[in-house]
């Protein structure tokens, strides 16, 4: 097939945040056997420049637009001044009408020039884009399920004015998805949950919704001779309501449940632009890491992952490369969400409260052998069922339904 793969972040095997790692691995699995042309753009996230240029350099076919700042003050409030005409004019929320922005150029230069069997299209902000008329469209709904902007809480009156135009901002969603969904023959998702969710803010796409959870390329097992007995991490993106949800809950309950049955545990907290309800949760058994350049050498120490989700929808990058490390994971019924697509469990431990996140911490804390055979059945499920691979193989299968006409179904 020819594939024309819109993303919205570079793809990067080893960049900071799920999408650059799930991105790299959709076009490894794919360029094996397809012929992929990547249209993408980058702003000012870590490592997204370097990712840009490695990909013009290798000889894939990558369009790829430069949305960093400019140098120039004038040309920076010129920029801010279109993007914020945009948002009033398009009732886009904000994150779409920044994704999207100078894409539709590049994107219209390419389509001019060659022919193309599908379009596969990588998260919302895309979904705003021109694409070419007759081309069968594939959109991947990354999160459907969004948390309550209630997350937002001022505690300054000077940070009420922002949290008032967040809340109006992430209202647009509502609107936003259906619509936006309604554009496409079919719709991916990666777990049920967002399924249901697709289905209930748009009933009538319910015949267009496919799921299929994701891949990464795989890292190698973590070097077990550098754990730290008692280490506990949790990984995430701050900016990421659910995360932020997530770390509160994690070292503000369960962390004390734990350190109660293990006195020695420790929560290392590891993530990007953390705020200061983050910030604050430091103390002697927290350790808050912001903006860390690689997650390894914390994976490397962890005993155990914890990824305590509560609400959104979604990937569950962090717990996948937990897991592709050979490191046990312990989450929620919520954070084991797209693993549970092929048959038996998955080799998680899984609480489905505070009191039994923190039993199944305690007891994996306490037994080594127990610990490290999760470990073990979770790296070999990884590789099993989320490798390129084995992802590409679940992707060729939506591509070939809406070559088929899959949205009459």
């Amino acid at each position: 097939m020819r594939i024309l793969l819109v993303t919205s972040m570079v793809p990067d095997a080893t960049g900071v945040g799920a999408m650059p790692k799930l991105f790299a691995a959709q076009l490894a699995g794919l360029s094996q056997k397809h012929e992929v042309t990547l249209v993408s753009t980058y702003g000012e996230d870590q490592g997204q420049a370097e990712a840009a240029e490695r990909l013009l350099a290798s000889g894939l076919d990558a369009h790829i637009v430069d949305r960093r700042r400019s140098s120039s003050p004038a040309r920076r409030w010129r920029v801010r001044a279109e993007l914020a005409g945009s948002w009033a004019t398009h009732r886009w929320p904000w994150r779409v009408v920044c994704g999207a922005a100078g894409l539709q150029p590049l994107l219209d230069g390419v389509v001019a020039r060659r022919d193309f069997d599908v379009v596969a299209v990588e998260d919302n902000p895309m979904a705003v884009l021109r694409f070419p008329p007759g081309v069968p469209a594939v959109l991947t709904e990354h999160e459907a399920v969004r948390a309550p902007a209630s997350g937002w809480r001022a505690k300054r009156a000077s940070e009420r004015p922002g949290q008032i135009l967040r809340t109006i901002d992430w209202r647009r969603w509502d609107a936003f998805l259906p619509a936006a969904w309604r554009r496409f023959d079919l719709v991916q998702v990666y777990c049920e949950g967002d399924a249901e969710a697709v289905r209930r803010l748009a009933p009538e796409l319910a015949g267009r919704v496919r799921v299929n959870p994701y891949g990464m390329i795989l890292p190698p097992a973590a070097d077990r001779g550098r754990e730290q007995a008692g280490t506990i991490l949790f990984t995430g993106t701050f900016a990421h309501l659910p995360n932020r949800d997530a770390a509160r809950w994690l070292a503000t309950e369960i962390l004390p449940a734990v350190r109660a049955r293990v006195p020695g545990a420790r929560l290392l907290m590891v993530g990007s632009a953390p705020p200061r309800q983050i910030l604050d949760l430091a103390g002697p058994a927290v350790e808050v890491i912001a903006d860390a350049p690689s997650m390894e050498p914390y994976l490397e120490r962890a005993s155990i992952v914890v990824a305590p989700v509560r609400t959104g929808g979604g990937m569950r990058m962090k717990v996948l490369e937990a897991m592709g490390r050979g490191k046990a994971v312990v989450t929620t019924p919520l954070g084991a969400e797209g693993f549970s697509a092929f048959g038996a469990g998955p080799p998680l431990a899984i609480g489905t409260d505070g009191g039994a996140v923190a039993s199944a911490i305690g007891a994996l804390l306490a037994d080594d052998a127990g610990r490290r055979e999760l470990g073990r059945r979770a790296r070999d499920f990884a590789c099993r069922h989320h490798s390129p691979e084995a992802w590409a193989l679940r992707l060729e299968r939506v591509y070939e339904e809406a070559l088929g006409g899959g949205a009459s179904q």
